[in-house]
Protein backbone atom coordinates (compact mmCIF):
# COMPACT_ATOMS: atom_id res chain seq x y z
CA UNK A 1 0.00 0.00 0.00
CA UNK A 2 1.26 3.50 -1.18
CA UNK A 3 1.16 6.73 1.04
CA UNK A 4 -1.68 9.15 1.32
CA UNK A 5 -1.97 11.91 -1.22
CA UNK A 6 -1.22 14.85 0.47
CA UNK A 7 -5.39 15.74 -0.68
CA UNK A 8 -6.19 12.88 1.50
CA UNK A 9 -3.17 13.65 4.41
CA UNK A 10 -4.55 17.40 4.49
CA UNK A 11 -8.39 16.41 4.24
CA UNK A 12 -7.46 14.05 7.30
CA UNK A 13 -6.24 17.05 9.62
CA UNK A 14 -9.29 17.82 11.51
CA UNK A 15 -10.17 14.12 12.42
CA UNK A 16 -6.32 13.74 13.80
CA UNK A 17 -6.98 17.13 15.34
CA UNK A 18 -6.31 16.77 19.21
CA UNK A 19 -7.78 19.92 20.97
CA UNK A 20 -6.34 18.88 24.53
CA UNK A 21 -3.14 19.66 23.01
CA UNK A 22 -4.02 22.59 21.05
CA UNK A 23 -6.03 24.15 24.27
CA UNK A 24 -7.12 27.91 24.02
CA UNK A 25 -4.82 28.20 20.69
CA UNK A 26 -6.27 30.63 18.10
CA UNK A 27 -3.86 30.42 15.44
CA UNK A 28 -3.84 29.88 11.30
CA UNK A 29 -0.93 27.74 10.20
CA UNK A 30 -0.26 28.29 6.63
CA UNK A 31 0.80 25.07 4.62
CA UNK A 32 3.14 25.63 1.07
CA UNK A 33 3.62 22.94 -0.51
CA UNK A 34 5.96 22.93 -3.82
CA UNK A 35 6.51 20.03 -6.09
CA UNK A 36 4.26 17.38 -7.71
CA UNK A 37 0.82 17.10 -6.22
CA UNK A 38 1.57 19.97 -3.86
CA UNK A 39 -0.44 22.67 -3.17
CA UNK A 40 -1.30 25.95 -0.45
CA UNK A 41 -3.71 25.25 2.56
CA UNK A 42 -4.09 26.64 5.74
CA UNK A 43 -5.34 25.06 9.00
CA UNK A 44 -7.41 27.36 11.28
CA UNK A 45 -7.28 26.42 14.82
CA UNK A 46 -10.25 28.06 16.96
CA UNK A 47 -12.16 27.28 19.78
CA UNK A 48 -10.99 23.60 20.02
CA UNK A 49 -11.39 23.02 16.59
CA UNK A 50 -9.54 22.08 13.18
CA UNK A 51 -10.52 23.32 9.71
CA UNK A 52 -9.10 23.61 6.90
CA UNK A 53 -8.68 25.71 3.70
CA UNK A 54 -7.22 25.66 0.25
CA UNK A 55 -5.21 29.02 -0.61
CA UNK A 56 -3.33 31.15 1.61
CA UNK A 57 -4.50 33.41 4.27
CA UNK A 58 -3.63 37.14 3.98
CA UNK A 59 -1.86 36.76 7.73
CA UNK A 60 -1.06 33.68 9.00
CA UNK A 61 0.45 33.14 12.53
CA UNK A 62 2.63 30.26 11.32
CA UNK A 63 3.64 29.51 7.60
CA UNK A 64 5.41 26.41 6.67
CA UNK A 65 7.54 25.41 3.31
CA UNK A 66 8.34 22.46 1.80
CA UNK A 67 8.00 20.01 -0.82
CA UNK A 68 4.77 17.63 -0.84
CA UNK A 69 7.20 14.56 -0.71
CA UNK A 70 9.08 16.24 2.31
CA UNK A 71 5.51 16.75 4.24
CA UNK A 72 4.58 13.28 3.57
CA UNK A 73 7.32 11.76 4.89
CA UNK A 74 6.90 13.84 7.89
CA UNK A 75 3.54 12.76 8.51
CA UNK A 76 4.20 9.12 7.66
CA UNK A 77 7.11 9.01 10.68
CA UNK A 78 10.32 8.54 8.05
CA UNK A 79 11.46 12.30 8.86
CA UNK A 80 11.26 14.77 11.92
CA UNK A 81 10.22 17.92 11.23
CA UNK A 82 13.65 18.96 12.93
CA UNK A 83 15.82 16.75 10.93
CA UNK A 84 13.95 18.44 7.59
CA UNK A 85 14.39 21.72 9.29
CA UNK A 86 18.52 21.10 9.52
CA UNK A 87 18.75 19.50 6.20
CA UNK A 88 16.90 22.27 5.06
CA UNK A 89 13.98 20.66 3.43
CA UNK A 90 12.03 22.50 5.88
CA UNK A 91 11.42 26.12 6.46
CA UNK A 92 9.30 28.40 8.76
CA UNK A 93 7.74 31.63 9.45
CA UNK A 94 6.33 32.49 12.68
CA UNK A 95 6.91 31.87 16.36
CA UNK A 96 9.09 28.80 17.03
CA UNK A 97 6.73 28.16 20.48
CA UNK A 98 4.53 27.14 18.35
CA UNK A 99 6.72 25.55 15.93
CA UNK A 100 7.61 23.37 18.85
CA UNK A 101 4.06 22.16 19.89
CA UNK A 102 3.26 21.58 16.65
CA UNK A 103 3.55 17.86 16.41
CA UNK A 104 1.39 17.48 19.46
CA UNK A 105 -1.92 19.00 18.25
CA UNK A 106 -2.67 15.74 15.60
CA UNK A 107 -2.29 12.12 16.18
CA UNK A 108 -0.67 9.93 13.69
Amino acid sequence: EGDPTIEQIISGMPLRFNPDAAGDLDAVIQFILSGEDGGEYFATIRERKCTLSSGRHPSPTLTFKMSAATYIDMVMGRETGQAAFFKRKLTYKGPISLVVRMHKFFTR
